[in-house]
């Protein structure tokens, strides 16, 4: 059974897709992604999220649960999210195709295949994909130019992706077992 995206990476994906037509890309490439979730963490989510959806509140709640599990990745692996959005925008601009083409932009084969990691990992812990997921599978990617922006802004990519792996694999046991202490309150 295929895992299902949750609402939080369909928001990541189109914050993607926003970068990626903002830098002239072509398609959505795994830069974009990382861009993305550098940049959710900085989004007013309430503003973001429009006030007529029907399942507004679940997705505003999901969503803002986690972001501020990839803020505290950043925050644990000591990543300035702005600076370094700013500094991979800069790095990755090219004029590759029309900025004002209203079609929506394609993930690339490598976007997929970093998607499809994701979908591993979400998977193995029994969820849907979510952010972190994506996370994790981008750092356990190749791609020199995003390796090298970390190393110059002094992060490690060893611990972000250290910090990263411990969330995928470890939230979900924290949620069961606050789930089956509160149900042994309750007898």
């Amino acid at each position: 059974m295929k895992a299902k995206h949750s609402d939080s990476l369909i928001i990541v994906w189109r914050i993607a897709q926003f970068e990626a037509k903002q830098l002239r890309a072509s398609a959505i490439e795994p830069v974009h992604l990382f861009i993305a979730l550098c940049k959710i963490v900085d989004v007013d989510l309430p503003e973001l999220i429009s006030k007529n959806m029907p399942d507004r509140n679940e997705i505003l709640e999901e969503s803002l649960r986690e972001t501020r599990r990839i803020r505290t990745i950043f925050r644990v692996a000591d990543v300035n999210a702005k600076i370094l959005r700013r500094n991979l925008r800069r790095i990755f601009v090219r004029e590759q195709s029309d900025a004002r083409n209203p079609k929506p932009i394609r993930r690339s084969s490598a976007s997929k295949d970093v998607f499809g990691e994701a979908e591993h990992f979400a998977e193995a812990t029994n969820e849907k994909v979510y952010p972190v997921h994506l996370l994790y599978a981008l750092m356990l990617s190749a791609d020199k130019d995003r390796d090298t922006e970390l190393a110059e802004m002094g992060i490690s990519k060893k611990r972000l992706l250290n910090v990263a792996k411990r969330d995928v694999f470890t939230f979900r046991m924290q949620e069961l077992s606050a789930s089956k202490a509160a149900r042994a309150r309750l007898n």
